[in-house]
């Protein structure tokens, strides 16, 4: 799935792994050698375990706002794999594809997407162009301004679908064609555009066929329900279900790509990090995560012969100001001094060494420095915004703040405020904690309120209800294998639920989904949106995270190459276990 989706803060995030060692004993990982040939065993139960007090709450690949978490995902596209799958050098993957490959004209208006032969259902249908035309003529339905709840789809407006497209058809049982309205950014399209697109099962699921709108509501009420989920084409079927305990899969026999050698996967609910970390050390867990605060303990797990990992995402983890109008903090976080000053007075170096072990590289923009891709603009190579308290401070009285009884006071308003995080991981509060002192020492009070991730997403999200938060901090966006322009987190809808809004940004964006003359030009016009977004912080800036992965010496393949940080979407399908 090619979606951007908001996930937890990095340190917990158990998605991925890379191929180095660290602090281990270096060398390279015994068991992530290989690539599946020679060797590779049948059998054996693989437990990955989610981050603390992560439910799995939704099973269907066209999702709302309220469901979009990366792991919901994660699960769902085992089941029902995209049209194209992009791999960890964020590229697209065509082995891994349901596509064969896609062409397009050169005024970037027509795509062809030439699908896969040999793909089935699970019940021995042929997978079909007109599977991929219906889940678009799905996503169109739950994209509409009067969708039913719990619609519309999260993913609104990505790509320029539904609203740039002209017409969906299959030409053939395994040909799609793709018309648009306008020339865009053909890279632009594919990932963000035809990335939305998987082939769902319209034999098995398409109750009402004369009416789309009573198909959405029908599916928002099986899409909670995992035992509706039989007919899949993906590496996995779902066996069984339960909320806060466990999600099992077993291999699809009739998978059209790379099939799974393993009797089961199971993603296992963890209600803390120390009950993973010890599910880990009794083995009760075989590929799970070390959180940083708890790198201290690594040798318990490395002297057992697990292999323990970074793993970077590509995407950017914030604090969230809500600058709804309602908000009780909308007239300081409305104004980009304060957001400036802010950023100035959080010491992402300190973060970083103190409390991530050096896992945690500064970040102040929405493209990370690591893992290196093209989008990261070199003029941001140094920060806008570095740790200094005395500037944040100047900046602040510049714009009419004065000192009051230790508050910064401008007009009767106190920047003194409540900051809601995840609760369960020791580092991401030690962080916040950080934080809020020095923040303190520039006159910005705050409270640490720590709650379920649920709770959060569900209080942030509600866009009605503006006046109950101020800020949210320890969430993230993974572009998940998404061009990573910001039509879908800096303009109005889509994932900005927090109020940010300037006209400005929106150009230089629309900018980004532009046909360019070249790939420089295209590159040009999206450093220009990457380092104005940069400069006027419509989030607070925070420390990329990575990931600490904890295989057991039992499993194999877990490599870059098949759990891919850098979009967060494993191929689970790869990875085997010996005896």
């Amino acid at each position: 799935m090619k979606r951007k989706a908001q996930l937890l803060s990095g340190g917990l995030a158990a998605t991925v792994a890379l191929g180095a060692v660290v602090g281990c004993g270096g060398g390279s990982p015994q068991n992530a050698a290989g690539t599946g040939g020679t060797g590779v065993q049948k059998g054996g139960t693989l437990i990955y375990a989610l981050p603390p007090a992560t439910n799995i709450t939704w099973y269907l690949p066209i999702t709302n706002a309220g469901n979009a978490s990366l792991y919901n995902a994660q699960l769902y596209t085992q089941l029902y794999p995209g049209v194209i799958y992009i791999d960890h050098r964020y590229q697209i993957d065509y082995a891994n594809s349901f596509a064969q490959n896609i062409t397009y004209n050169q005024a970037g208006t027509v795509y062809t997407i030439s699908l896969k032969k040999n793909w089935k259902w699970s019940d021995g249908h042929p997978v079909t162009a007109d599977d991929v035309v219906w889940d678009y003529e799905l996503i169109k339905a739950t994209d509409a301004k009067d969708a039913p709840p719990p619609w519309p789809n999260y993913n609104a407006g990505a790509g320029g679908v539904p609203d740039n497209v002209q017409s969906v058809v299959a030409k053939d049982p395994y040909t799609v064609v793709i018309t648009l309205k306008k020339p865009v950014n053909q890279q632009w399209f594919i990932y963000n555009g035809i990335g939305q697109l998987t082939a769902l099962p319209k034999h098995a699921w398409n109750k009402y066929p004369n009416d789309i709108r009573q198909e959405i509501i029908y599916l928002a009420k099986q899409a909670t329900n995992p035992a509706f989920f039989t007919v899949v084409d993906g590496p996995f079927k779902l066996q069984s279900a339960k909320s806060s305990q466990s999600w099992t899969l077993v291999p699809n026999p009739l998978f059209g790509g790379h099939k799974s050698t393993l009797d089961k996967l199971i993603f296992q609910y963890e209600a803390t990090n120390d009950a993973e970390f010890a599910a880990l050390k009794t083995g009760a867990v075989n590929l799970g995560y070390l959180d940083l605060s708890q790198y201290a303990s690594r040798q318990s797990l490395t002297s057992s012969g697990y292999t323990i990992m970074p793993a970077y995402n590509f995407g950017y983890n914030f604090i969230e100001l809500n600058q709804q109008k309602g908000s009780p903090m909308y007239a300081a976080f409305s104004d980009v001094k304060v957001r400036q000053a802010l950023e100035y007075a959080i010491d992402q170096n300190a973060i970083n060494k103190d409390i991530y072990h050096g896992f945690a590289p500064p970040q102040y923009g929405p493209i990370p420095t690591t893992p290196k891709t093209i989008f990261f603009d070199p003029n941001l190579a140094k920060p806008l915004f570095p740790f200094n308290l005395a500037k944040a401070r100047q900046l602040l009285e510049s714009d009419g703040w004065k000192m009051q009884n230790g508050v910064m006071t401008k007009n009767g308003l106190q920047l003194k405020f409540q900051v809601i995080y995840p609760s369960g991981t020791q580092s991401t509060t030690q962080m916040m904690e950080l934080i809020q002192q020095d923040w303190k020492q520039i006159g910005v009070q705050i409270s640490l309120k720590p709650m379920p991730l649920s709770e959060i997403f569900g209080i942030i999200q509600d866009t009605s209800n503006p006046g109950k938060w101020a800020a949210a901090a320890g969430t993230g966006i993974t572009y998940g294998g998404s061009y990573p322009s910001g039509e879908q987190l800096f303009e109005p809808g889509g994932l900005d639920g927090f109020g940010y809004d300037d006209p400005v940004l929106d150009k230089l964006i629309a900018a980004t989904t532009s046909p360019a003359p070249s790939q420089q030009a295209s590159l040009k016009a999206f450093f220009a949106y990457e380092e104005y977004c940069a400069k006027q912080v419509p989030v607070l800036w925070t420390n990329g995270v990575a990931s600490l992965i904890a295989v057991a010496p039992n499993v194999h393949n877990a490599t870059e190459q098949y759990l891919n940080p850098t979009t967060g979407y494993p191929l689970f399908n790869y990875i085997w276990m010996s005896k």
